[in-house]
């Protein structure tokens, strides 16, 4: 043990270093904002850990994501905040519904608390496949590069943001970059079986947590078929069988842990793969699940390839990443092609090159695909690509160092200023670091997810009689009434997109404050149905302001003339 801790103790110091760079920025405030899909997720989990605890295993499958892992985090959270919750027989909740929430209040708990502990759960899994994917990297680059590069990836503001919420997306993407690693190290630098058991089964969590991680198959067919053709000590035939022999193993391994860790395969696996595979082609090709289009035709399947998705998405990451980013990102391309002393080993140019295919592959899936414009869905691009300019940093820091006789320990302390500047990018954008946006871009790749509710959530709370106003607010599930002791009612986008007013101003009238997201009104128009008969009438009580974006607007509801109520109505 002694020689073990000698031998790695600087990396065993990054290692701890690498924690305390990131842990801070997720668990300070960490309950300051729920995302708008995240009350669809924690009902969900909430119903997989009652039919777990009840055995119903057939009941398992909620969404084509599948986002079994989730489920996971928030089950195991749910039995440590509320262990009861599986013997009081209320059954399963519909996840478009607050019944779910009003249940909890009435058994003295509060969802808040129930995200804020699978929140703390989650970080814990982040962190684990940090320091995973920090060791695997330091095989292939050296310590110093994969702590900078690992770091970069893991605290920049876009990543940041998604990772102290209840999403997929940065679970998924660190599940991803293990498995890849992992490929990598097995087939260019140690052929031990556990590093390609380690790849298979991170591959399976994270087909797990989102189908569109089979992006991963791309990539890793392209990494055995490179391998077949650079060994030429055997005959092809020879090559070709131990290639086949070692997706084999990987795929096993990934199937053994997608089957372990989803009940749901136990009891019905023919269901649950035509549900997620199924679901997943169907929208991605025709732009809705199996049940909006009954039937999965190939015949019928029409690859949008408009340029602009693809272009979408690149402003979407070019938008959400830093000046470090972008500029580690040139200097690992320039060299990868580079001759000479500073170039890359081949390993190294390799492993370059299979996260750039990574990061444009799921940009373009995203980009011709159907039905899918939000920028948190490329969150493996942002997160390949931060490693690569990590590692173009750390190569241009090492090189730099070589030509004018600077020290190692010049080289890490530069390394540590640049995690800190990625750091304070986003530090203004605290606690919602997801709508970090880069100087040089027009607009943020994310608005209007769910941020700012919480303060309007406050604002009402702090009034005297808080506890007893009912507050009609539009994207207001969670986001808003995880905060609000009164009662919530939803303004439901539905009502508004299909004209359903007669609705919408009985709900008004019976309520105490009207609470509007304007910051959505570009991606959904319907809202100036809305917005448009209020503006210049009557004014709002509050405006809330964030990163000078006007986000929120308080009506008081008695403010409210007739004429705006006709005006909705004539609609």
């Amino acid at each position: 043990m002694k020689n073990f801790l000698s031998l790695h103790r600087m990396k065993i110091l990054l290692a701890l270093l690498l924690l305390a760079l990131t842990l801070p920025s997720r668990l300070i405030n960490i309950d300051r904002a729920v995302n708008i899909d995240e009350p669809w997720w924690v009902i969900s989990s909430s119903n997989f850990y009652y039919a777990v605890t009840h055995r119903d295993f057939q009941d398992t499958y909620f969404e084509y994501h599948p986002g079994v892992t989730n489920m996971w985090v928030i089950s195991t959270a749910m039995h440590l905040y509320f262990p009861e919750y599986r013997g009081l027989g209320q059954g399963y909740f519909d996840q478009r519904k607050p019944f779910f929430e009003e249940f909890l209040r009435e058994n003295g708990k509060e969802t808040i608390d129930l995200v804020r502990l699978s929140r703390y759960i989650q970080t814990g899994v982040l962190a684990l496949f940090a320091l995973t994917a920090f060791f695997l990297l330091s095989s292939l680059v050296g310590q110093n590069i994969a702590f900078f590069s690992i770091a970069l990836a893991t605290i920049s503001p876009f990543f940041l943001g998604h990772s102290r919420l209840l999403n997929m997306e940065s679970m998924g993407a660190m599940f991803v970059l293990v498995s890849l690693l992992g490929m990598h190290i097995y087939l260019t630098h140690d052929r031990k079986l556990y590093y390609l058991l380690l790849s298979g089964a991170t591959f399976g969590l994270a087909q797990l947590n989102k189908s569109t991680s089979i992006a991963l198959l791309g990539v890793v067919g392209v990494m055995l078929l490179v391998e077949l053709f650079k060994q030429t000590d055997s005959s092809l035939g020879i090559r070709f069988g131990k290639s086949v022999r070692v997706f084999s193993i990987w795929f096993g391994a990934a199937a053994l842990v997608y089957f372990i860790l989803w009940p749901g395969m136990w009891v019905d696996p023919a269901r649950m793969l035509r549900e997620v595979y199924g679901n997943a082609f169907s929208y991605a090709f025709q732009g809705a699940r199996l049940d909006v289009t009954e039937e999965l035709n190939p015949a019928e399947f029409s690859v949008v390839t408009r340029f602009d998705g693809i272009l979408l998405y690149l402003r979407y990451w070019l938008s959400g990443t830093t000046f470090i980013t972008w500029l580690g990102l040139i200097f690992s391309i320039a060299f990868l092609f580079s001759k000479g002393e500073q170039g890359l080993t081949t390993n190294v140019r390799a492993l370059l090159g299979y996260l750039g295919l990574l990061g444009i592959l799921f940009i373009l899936m995203f980009g011709i695909a159907q039905g899918r414009n939000h920028a948190h869905y490329i969150m493996n691009t942002f997160v390949a690509f931060d490693v690569m300019a990590g590692i173009g940093w750390g190569v241009a820091l090492q090189w730099a160092g070589s030509r004018w006789k600077g020290s190692t320990y010049t080289t890490v302390t530069a390394l540590v200023v640049l995690v800190l500047l990625q750091i304070g990018f986003g530090l203004s954008y605290a606690p919602y670091y997801f709508t970090f946006k880069n100087p040089l871009m027009a607009e943020a790749a994310t608005l209007g997810y769910g941020e700012g509710l919480s303060e309007a959530a406050d604002y009402l709370a702090e009034k005297p009689n808080g506890s007893q106003l009912t507050a009609y607010v539009y994207n207001g599930m969670g986001t808003f009434s995880y905060y609000f002791p009164g009662k919530t009612v939803i303004l439901k986008r539905a009502n508004v997109y299909y004209g359903d007013f007669a609705t919408i101003t009985d709900e008004l009238r019976t309520s105490n404050y009207l609470v509007l997201y304007p910051i959505t009104r570009k991606i959904h128009p319907e809202t100036e149905k809305v917005l448009g008969v209020l503006e210049g009438v009557v004014e709002p009580e509050k405006t809330i302001f964030i990163n000078g974006l006007e986000y929120i607007q308080i009506y008081r509801v008695a403010d409210i003339p007739e004429l705006v109520y006709e005006a909705l109505m004539e609609q």
